[in-house]
């Protein structure tokens, strides 16, 4: 996966827990908008190069945007240590600063996968979150409170895998209010949670995606 990166150089963010181990890319897009795509679970072995992570990169660069993706505290080389989704929202916030002082683009995406992808919606429920556009791949239920919707004021898209066995699709469904289930929830046809085998589905989803909430098209 990673020979088909664009454009990237390793980079460091300044956090709260100390240094983040990240790669940025294809700045000179930045006017167009960039992306922050965010890693699955820690603890279980989730990093930034991560095949889903990568995908989601290559389709940002395709669709002409900045890309940054990095490593939560306490993952690679990043300093700090895990902490349950809490510290790693002050992350995001952290990689959001880095974005604005090198870049200042023009359009903001958030991009979570699984572990990410619920930390991504937890910090757009706060209040300042600073993200334009919310993408969300398999966010797992069983990381949120009970009650709380997958429903964020950015988010445009969930994509799940038909047979994803960590974010059921009828599990994703269910924490979406039924007016905007069909609008915003996509499904893979014959992905499980790792898209194996459906990386080139995957990107060309997150393409057209992409173009739409940062081209209108």
């Amino acid at each position: 996966m990673a020979s088909g990166l664009l454009k990237e150089h390793p980079i460091e963010i300044s956090g709260d827990a100390g240094l983040l181990e990240g790669c940025l890319g294809s700045e000179t897009a930045a006017q167009n908008g960039a992306i922050i795509a965010l890693h699955p679970h820690p603890l279980y072995g989730g990093s930034m190069n991560n095949p889903v992570v990568e995908t989601m990169v290559r389709a940002a660069q395709t669709c002409g945007l900045a890309t940054l993706r990095f490593n939560f505290r306490g993952v690679g080389r990043s300093q700090g240590h895990y902490d349950e989704g809490t510290g790693e929202q002050d992350d995001i916030g952290s990689a959001l600063d880095f974005l604005e002082r090198s870049l200042d683009p023009g359009t903001r995406v958030l991009a979570g996968y699984s572990f990410g992808a619920a930390v991504a919606l937890f910090y757009c429920h706060r209040s300042g979150h600073r993200v334009d556009h919310l993408v969300l791949i398999s966010p797992p239920p069983f990381l949120l409170p009970g009650g709380v919707s997958l429903e964020a004021g950015p988010l445009r898209k969930i994509l799940v895998g038909e047979h994803d066995e960590v974010a059921r699709p009828e599990e994703v469904t269910a924490r979406v209010s039924a007016a905007r289930a069909e609008e915003l929830i996509e499904v893979v046809p014959g992905a499980d949670h790792l898209f194996r085998g459906k990386e080139e589905d995957l990107e060309k989803r997150l393409i057209r995606i992409l173009n739409e909430v940062c081209r209108g098209s």
